[in-house]
């Protein structure tokens, strides 16, 4: 047979091969889905967190919204085999469901009673905030007039930094600061962008901070159903204050318990840090300790925390912990106290 028509039914036979699916990929089954489950006549909330673990795995955390107000957690692992991704319980309470298009569907108990969360993106209140009047934007997403980078390199020496389309900047290497220095009260307003880091966990898991004038960080960090130490997660006081919205549940590795921010949105979905940082004044000066209001995508998170050491004059510092963390819509409003 010529060799014309070998390579011709060779094609013809993979045109008539089925096509095999490739699996969804992460950033798609990861994230925050919703829905509802049957409880007898009741209808019952549910809430998943669906956090990538690397290598198509995934931890899938349950909140059940029960009829007393309480809430029961389950925790899941996923797995992805072939173009299917499937999660099932592994305490073996009859948990499971399958990945399509946007939603796990699946049975629970022993009738199987069926539930079902669909994937959803919540939009912060408070994003896109233009800056009030009076405010100083550090970044505006047009310049860097009111930014410089803390190593004191010149911007343009670091072209991988340049403003995106988005508005937004990649947290420069060293870090960047604002030019100026603050004292006193104010309004911040932050918005950060996390990456998908699936197969780091902990503090390596897209990890930068919000540091205030008087040094004190206000954590940044993929914690969306992620756990670390006390104040080391998104939101936290670094190393010593928790936010106050913090979920505990038991461990899926045998731990007493599991806690992570209620607070925290997906990676590469855009969040909000807002700020009421207020600061006693006496005779005309600054004195004691600041108290800090700060909301989370929306959330009260600390609610007039004071913080350990006292007020003084500095500047902001958005840290570099060498993760590609990206900051847009920053300003600061000062506000006067008698």
């Amino acid at each position: 047979m010529p060799r014309s028509l070998l390579v011709f039914g060779f094609l013809m036979l993979l045109a008539d091969s089925p096509a095999v699916a490739a699996p969804p990929p992460e950033a798609q089954v990861q994230g925050l889905y919703e829905g509802k489950v049957k409880d007898g006549q009741d209808e019952l909330k549910l809430e998943a967190r669906v956090v990538a673990q690397g290598k198509g795995t995934y931890k899938v955390l349950i909140r059940q919204m029960l009829k007393d107000n309480k809430i029961a957690h389950v925790e899941l692992t996923g797995k992805t085999t072939g173009d299917a991704v499937t999660v099932t319980d592994h305490k073996a309470n009859g948990w499971s469901a399958r990945y399509a298009a946007g939603s796990f569907k699946g049975t629970f108990g022993p009738g199987d009673t069926a539930w079902e969360v669909k994937r959803v993106e919540k939009k912060p209140p408070s994003l896109g905030k233009k800056p009030p009047v009076g405010a100083i934007t550090l970044l505006d997403g047009k310049n860097l007039l009111e930014m410089v980078r803390a190593n004191g390199l010149p911007w343009l020496g670091d072209m991988s930094h340049q403003i995106d389309k988005d508005g937004s900047l990649q947290v420069p290497k060293g870090g960047m600061n604002s030019k100026r220095e603050f004292e006193g009260s104010f309004d911040l307003h932050v918005e950060f962008f996390l990456p998908l880091m699936p197969t780091d966990h902990g503090q390596g898991r897209s990890n930068s901070g919000v540091y205030l004038p008087c040094g004190q960080e206000i954590q940044v960090l993929d914690s969306f159903g992620e756990t670390t130490y006390k104040g080391g997660g998104c939101g936290g006081f670094y190393a010593f204050q928790d936010p106050d919205t913090m979920d505990v549940i038991e461990s899926l590795k045998g731990q007493a318990e599991c806690k992570y921010s209620l607070a925290s949105l997906p990676p590469l979905e855009w969040q909000t840090y807002d700020v009421e940082y207020r600061v006693d004044k006496k005779d005309g000066k600054y004195v004691g300790h600041p108290h800090v209001t700060v909301y989370h995508n929306g959330t009260k998170i600390h609610d007039k925390f004071t913080l350990p050491q006292d007020a003084h004059k500095g500047h902001f510092h958005f840290q570099d912990h060498g993760n590609p963390v990206r900051f847009r819509n920053i300003w600061v409003l000062p506000v006067e106290q008698n």
